[in-house]
């Protein structure tokens, strides 16, 4: 009986130290996968006063969460671009900074930015640029005498 008991107790231990084993490889596995994604996409203001401005957009965000199934949506980590003399950051973001998917493909992001309400950035010529929202890759915008106008982006093809 007590050498039978040794054997269990051996068989638990070993067991033991697979499943911890096997749990540390998982770990790996997923620190692995995971990655900050470096992005463009190219911006272009097409109506208003800013009609026929175009300027880049750098983003980024961590797809380790990313299953490739049905809708999803990622935090951007970044999302920095120059809009006349104003520079913006993902610290400006008012409302959004999302970056949307289907089925593991990038489709949109979302960022609104509000210098009239936030004062950020200083020298911003807009009192608000908001992308993403209401039409998918598109931008609305609102310049500094009140006038809207419009545009688009698009995903440029390779990061930076």
């Amino acid at each position: 009986m007590r050498t039978l008991c040794l054997k269990a107790q051996r068989m638990i231990t070993r067991l033991a130290a697979m499943a911890v084993v096997a749990v540390a490889l998982m770990m790996i596995t997923t620190t692995v996968q995971a990655a900050v994604v470096e992005q463009v996409l190219n911006a272009s203001l097409t109506s208003g006063s800013l009609a026929g401005t175009e300027f880049t957009v750098y983003f980024s965000y961590d797809d380790s969460d990313l299953t490739g199934q049905g809708e999803e949506f990622l935090t951007l980590l970044s999302f920095n671009f120059t809009l006349g003399d104003a520079f913006f950051t993902r610290d400006d973001i008012f409302q959004g900074g999302q970056a949307i998917f289907q089925d593991g493909v990038l489709q949109n992001v979302t960022a609104a930015f509000f210098p009239e309400l936030n004062g950020r950035p200083p020298d911003a010529p807009v009192l608000s640029i908001v992308f993403g929202f209401g039409t998918p890759l598109g931008i609305a915008y609102t310049d500094l005498d009140g006038a809207s106008g419009e545009g688009n982006f698009s995903f440029a093809d390779e990061a930076p």
